[in-house]
């Protein structure tokens, strides 16, 4: 008699047939040998790297790299935010709709009995750092992280005094109910798991879309006690974040009259320094006019300046300029604009948090197309010695496009180098079904995006339209101003605003951010936008080498070698992508070990994988080993997909994995070892690949 025998060890998963002879063996050696293995466990979960697992930073590569001030500190680190990120990656999971029509709900991992559906499947070490469901629909939901069950509907989310264990679990605003942010149910409290993170709806679902970071194997993730929840919760609802001292003593200010046409430099700072706060007030009548004027900031000497953009949209506002009744008109973290005093002496003030660090000068300029009369300036900076190496310049890069291209989405930002996204503010036009248009973010030259939002509304942090065009302002995300405001008061379009401190968008070569207009991009709407985001020309990945299984002269260069594999040619377009382009290639699928090398940069501070592969095979899995070392399960949740008749399949899909610094640091080569493994809830998929390829990070 046989017995199949499945064990889960600290990241090994393995299937074996013993006789019951050899069973009983077994169990009396592991229980010989208990105290030890529960060591070792204890070991294994944080032994890779020297990490903070205390809400405070993370060491990748310690003394080469900048420290990773992830999840709440985040926010409690905030004059970190410019630090450049090595050493993990960025991912999203969506319902977007993979054949690039608006089929959005209709795409879900897996289905569960009782007609649930789970929307989120990670394994970790990793961080959920922003979770969007619709309205209320498939509540309420069940978050899983590391065997641990919660259950949460919309009510339970959003409270800003909490009664209940589940509310007080995410209070807001890092959570918001639809009532509160016009249409959606939010969780952006970073939730960091160690094992694995599901979420799952009861119900059919609605619109969904997730953004977490992948860290490497052994990295404790940033732990937080629910009193330093609370009290990140309460910092970031005051719209102001806390200035240090130091920010204080080192202030200037002054007032200025602008001439039509004329840009007018009113402060020049020596660094190294970092600006942490920007304010201007002006009187309530010449509002307008200062919100449509522009602001630039050169770094460094820097000919063409870093930030060029109009106030109004510097300061979260990307529509109309007035003062609403009962809100300020942005009440942002990071960016306020609200009236203050009262009669004759009523002033419009806008604030800048954004921290904004420089090495050697910082050179502020304003211009206007009408005259300003009195505008009053204050800046408040404090001293920066953090090495250059480490962070990047605060960049705002402004589009405008008066006919958008019909069948072409809107390509917002393509820049190249290193660093993250950390804001949006996208003027378009009105509330209407160009919001069906979907946000796309592609990181550091995939093919595929790792980031798809299910619309334009859920980017800003709302929902159905903001309920038929609904104003809301809130810490991370809003509707502002429309096209409904009130008589007398500019109109200029709708505009939504996103700043993204947790839930950021690194990159560490090249970042693309475009944006359909419309389901089919064929809105005729003007769209202008400005991009917020932190940068050096720097890249700080290099691809360092890559592999065709399908090419014999490829797999004896790497030493290839793989069991139980065999080929099947795939014509398939990639996910996401709309239109017919169909690409052809050879894939290799693997039931058995696969292993190989590949070359990296010998002075890296760490890699990662990048494999394409067949999506239309759901859920692989596969056990990762570093010159015999493990270094996690390396798994692509998914769902076999079919689109409408007569469309390609989108099967094409590019992922990324990180890998342990101590695993590659110094080495000029790696030897790789896949092992395909079951995981529980999910049959054993082929392991497919028609290209694998190594990128090296560099300090």
């Amino acid at each position: 008699m046989a017995f199949v025998m499945r064990v889960q060890w600290p990241g090994e998963y393995w299937e074996r047939k013993i006789s019951r002879g050899r069973l009983l063996l077994y169990l009396a050696l592991f229980v010989m040998l208990l105290p030890l293995l529960v060591t070792l466990a204890g070991r294994s979960a944080t032994g890779f790297a020297s990490v903070g697992g205390d809400c405070t930073a993370l060491f990748l590569s310690p003394g080469r790299t900048a420290p990773l001030y992830l999840g709440l500190a985040a926010y409690r680190f905030v004059d970190k935010l410019a630090y450049l990120e090595i050493g993990d990656r960025v991912l999203g999971l969506s319902t977007a709709d993979l054949y690039g029509n608006n089929a959005d709900s209709s795409h879900y991992l897996r289905s569960l009995a009782g007609g649930g559906r789970v929307l989120f499947d990670a394994l970790g070490p990793g961080l959920l750092t922003f979770a969007r469901m619709q309205e209320e629909i498939g509540a309420p939901w069940l978050l899983y992280r590391d065997g641990e069950l919660q259950k949460f509907s919309a009510s339970d989310l959003g409270q800003r005094r909490p009664t209940s264990q589940t509310a007080s679990r995410f209070p807001y605003p890092f959570s918001l109910n639809p009532s509160e942010d016009e249409g959606s149910s939010i969780i952006a409290l970073p939730l960091p798991f160690a094992q694995r993170l599901t979420l799952s709806t009861t119900h059919r679902n609605g619109n969904f879309y997730a953004l977490y970071r992948r860290l490497p194997w052994g990295i404790a993730p940033p732990q937080c006690p629910s009193s330093t929840i609370a009290q990140t919760a309460t910092l970031v609802s005051t719209h102001t974040p806390a200035l240090p001292a130091a920010a204080s003593k080192y202030r200037q200010s002054g007032q200025l009259t602008v001439s039509p046409g004329k840009r007018v430099t009113f402060l020049t700072l020596q660094g190294p320094a970092q600006v942490r706060e920007l304010t201007f007030r002006v009187p309530l009548s010449e509002a307008v006019a200062f919100g449509r004027s522009w602001l630039s900031i050169a770094w460094d000497g820097e000919r063409r300046p870093s930030v060029t953009a109009p106030v109004k949209f510097l300061a979260g506002d990307g529509a109309g300029l007035y003062q609403p009744a009962g809100r300020p008109l942005v009440a942002g973290w990071l960016a306020t604009i609200q009236s203050e005093g009262s009669g004759d002496q009523r002033l419009m003030a806008f604030h800048l948090y954004w921290p904004m660090p420089f090495s050697r000068s910082a050179r502020f300029m304003l211009q206007s197309s009408q005259r300003l009369t009195a505008v009053d300036w204050s800046v408040a900076f404090e001293p920066f010695p953090d090495p250059p190496s480490w962070w990047g310049t605060f960049h705002a890069t402004y589009t405008s496009v008066s006919h958008p291209p019909q069948g072409q989405a809107l390509t917002l930002l393509d820049v190249r180098g290193s660093g993250k996204l950390v804001g949006t503010v996208i003027n378009f036009w009105r509330p209407d079904g160009t919001l069906e248009g979907n946000p796309e973010i592609t990181l550091d030259d995939s093919l595929t995006p790792q980031i798809e939002v299910t619309g334009t509304e859920e980017w800003g942090l709302g929902g159905d339209y903001w309920h038929g065009g609904r104003q809301t302002s809130l810490p991370l995300g809003g509707f502002p101003s429309g096209p409904d405001n009130p008589s007398g008061s500019e109109r200029d379009g709708a505009a939504l605003y996103r700043f993204l401190v947790a839930d950021s968008i690194p990159f560490n070569r090249h970042l693309v951010f475009r944006l359909e207009h419309g389901s089919h991009n064929q809105s005729p709407y003007p769209y202008r936008a400005l991009l917020l985001w932190y940068g050096t020309a720097r890249q700080t990945a290099t691809l360092s080498d890559t592999l065709l299984p399908a090419q014999a002269g490829s797999r004896l260069q790497h030493g290839y070698q793989a069991t139980d594999e065999h080929f099947y040619d795939l014509r398939a377009a990639a996910i996401y992508q709309q239109g017919n382009i169909t690409r052809s290639g050879t894939v290799s699928a693997t039931g058995g070990a696969i292993s190989f090398s590949l070359r990296l940069t010998a002075n890296n501070v760490g890699a990662f994988l990048r494999r394409l592969f067949d999506y239309c095979t759901p859920n692989q899995s596969a056990a990762v080993y570093v010159d015999g070392t493990f270094a996690g399960i390396w798994y692509s949740a998914g769902v076999a997909n079919h689109g409408p008749p007569g469309s390609p399949r989108r099967c094409w899909r590019e992922e990324d994995y990180p890998l342990p610094a101590q695993l590659t640091a110094g080495k000029s080569a790696i030897h790789l070892r896949l092992v395909p493994v079951s995981l529980s809830q999910t049959s054993l998929s082929a392991w497919t690949a028609f290209r694998y390829q190594a990128y090296s990070f560099l300090p």
